[in-house]
């Protein structure tokens, strides 16, 4: 199902704006991409996906050259989201920082990824979803370098 926008932490806030950017590869509806400052354009993210090229969730499929925009709701903070996890969530994954498994999936464990790529803080875990073996959720908040920080310091967050 891949990652959806909850809201805004604490009061309601109107919906994210959607930007329309130039896309390239294969990118699913409600994935993450990230944006190539080599390539000046949106791609799917991975798990080496950074907190410094980390861009927003895609909002339409995009498929290889066919395509060369999508709609993106670009990260900010205070944006609450909640993500399909690649194990069963747990409360020792909450308030420690998380990498993708995917574009879609977020790798969720007990420890804190310290490294760039910890893209995601969990606040609290959704179980009030479907069944299945990694039915609940986790709900937190995608981190995000500004433009033009340096990697070489890998405990800025």
């Amino acid at each position: 199902m891949a990652f959806r926008f909850v809201r805004f932490r604490g009061i309601v806030q109107p919906p994210p704006i959607v930007l329309t950017v130039a896309a390239s590869g294969t990118i699913q509806r409600g994935s993450v991409v990230e944006f190539s400052r080599t390539n000046n354009r949106i791609e799917p993210a991975s798990a080496n996906t950074t907190y410094t090229n980390i861009f927003g969730i895609a909002l339409d499929y995009v498929e290889g050259a066919s395509n060369t925009r999508t709609r993106v709701i670009p990260f900010v903070p205070g944006q609450l989201w909640e993500a399909d996890c690649a194990n069963a969530p747990t409360t020792a994954q909450i308030f420690i920082k998380h990498g993708l498994q995917d574009a879609v999936t977020l790798r969720n464990t007990s420890y804190d990824r310290t490294v760039a790529t910890g893209i995601f803080i969990a606040y609290l875990i959704n179980t009030a979803v479907v069944t299945g073996a990694n039915a609940s959720m986790i709900i937190g908040e995608f981190i995000r370098a500004p433009i033009g920080f340096s990697t070489n310091t890998a405990g800025y967050f």
